[in-house]
């Protein structure tokens, strides 16, 4: 869509996610309950928007985990032809998520301790990947820098925020954390700036050295060869199927809770807030988001799944920036909430962007 210009949108998207992690990390360090935005919107404009931004977290829990399970074939792909097609490609997501869903049946410090293993796992190939790759750089590669112009930067971002959306589940788990005041915004700003300075290297790395890039269906892996040679290509594949695999297990822990958290409150059937006697785990909310997303994952493939979660996260996004502001106007003085800088500035800003992108959007 861009060529090396998508550099520029990796960033713009970065960017934005940081302000908006920004905006969550203050309404965040106010609440000690499990929800997230259904929690902020709720408190700062009623039951109604409460429970319609609550239902689009259940939503996007579905779309987001079968979009994950989709792409996991895709890069799965690389070692075993043919798995990201047709009947197959549906049995191994389904499996996939069926899997992680029996895990999590275990409890939350089961499905945390999977998380926690892959998401450290998988960046020892991409810190080789970009460390040896960036010198092996082409730099005339990057030229012409925009081929086909900037005409299509805002539906190209859009699509490259779905590699950084899901920051908000961080806030998730609140009611469970210690301390969230402090921990919610350290951990939200923490992980945006590691999060955005790997993701440029990898695609700046990648258009460097994979002069085939655009359209390629795993460019990674394949750059990975140009520059490391079969052996290390295969140690950074295997690296991206680890990532998108521990992506699945943060997917398959966090997103049931959506569920659980309205039927705590009433907005969705009591039946999804009972919890295990022994495990304490949320049995009948992960049953039904493993079904729902199952289901999902079988009607459309990645792309179509990924664009549908970054624009229904927006219906989350836009209302915790401006629970922001109301929040903090009737504030009674709390001494340990963060606060953004700039007044209402940085949660303006950000709903203008998101609405900006929405509009540039194709219907």
């Amino acid at each position: 869509r861009l060529g090396p210009a998508s550099i520029l949108a990796v960033a713009f998207a970065g960017m934005l996610c940081f302000m908006l992690a920004l905006c969550f990390a203050e309404v965040g360090s106010r609440f000690r309950s499990t929800g997230g935005a259904y929690i902020y919107a709720r408190e700062a404009f009623g039951d109604f928007i409460g429970f319609e931004v609550g239902w689009m977290t259940c939503c996007v829990a579905v779309i987001s985990w079968a979009a994950l399970a989709n792409g996991f074939t895709v890069v799965l792909a690389h070692f075993i032809p043919g798995v990201d097609q047709g009947w197959t490609q549906s049995i191994v997501a389904i499996a996939l998520m069926g899997g992680l869903a029996g895990v999590n049946l275990l409890g939350a410090k089961a499905g945390a301790r999977v998380s926690t293993f892959f998401s450290i796992a998988k960046l020892v190939p991409l810190t080789l990947f970009i460390v040896v790759g960036l010198f092996h750089i082409d730099f005339a590669l990057f030229t012409p820098f925009a081929p086909k112009g900037m005409s299509d930067f805002a539906g190209t971002t859009l699509l490259i925020m779905y590699a950084y959306v899901g920051f908000e589940t961080l806030v998730v788990p609140a009611g469970e954390m210690e301390n969230p005041a402090r921990s919610v915004p350290r951990a939200l700003l923490v992980v945006m700036s590691l999060v955005s300075v790997i993701y440029i290297l990898v695609v700046v790395v990648s258009i460097g050295t994979l002069p085939e890039l655009a359209g390629h269906g795993n460019p990674v892996a394949a750059a990975s060869q140009n520059v490391l040679g079969s052996v290390g290509g295969t140690i950074v594949a295997l690296g991206i199927v680890i990532s998108v695999f521990g992506t699945n297990s943060g997917a398959a822990l966090v997103s049931p809770r959506r569920f659980y958290a309205l039927a705590e409150r009433g907005d969705l059937p009591k039946a999804l807030s009972r919890t295990h006697a022994r495990t304490g785990a949320p049995v009948p909310a992960i049953l039904t988001c493993f079904l729902l997303s199952a289901a999902l994952s079988l009607t459309g493939t990645f792309k179509e799944l990924a664009i549908l979660a970054v624009i229904a996260r927006f219906l989350q996004y836009i209302p915790t920036c401006l629970a922001t502001i109301v929040l903090r106007r009737r504030d009674s003085g709390a001494s340990d909430a963060f606060r953004l800088p700039m007044g209402p500035v940085i949660p303006l800003l950000s709903v203008v962007l998101c609405i900006w992108l929405l509009v540039n959007t194709q219907p």
